[in-house]
């Protein structure tokens, strides 16, 4: 998962038991799982041209 929305189950896990309100958890988790997801797509890309 590269972005978490609101529609995500794990969103509002997350949000929820983080005590944190909707706007507040929406914009937090969109941005950590971007970076997130970025940082593994990079690594996976770093890792398959030294393992090739």
């Amino acid at each position: 998962m590269v972005v978490s929305h609101a529609n995500d189950s794990v969103f509002w896990v997350v949000t929820q038991f983080s005590n944190m309100d909707a706007k507040t958890g929406y914009r937090l988790q969109t941005v950590g799982t971007l970076v997130e997801g970025t940082v593994e797509a990079s690594a996976v890309m770093i890792i398959g041209l030294f393992a090739l």
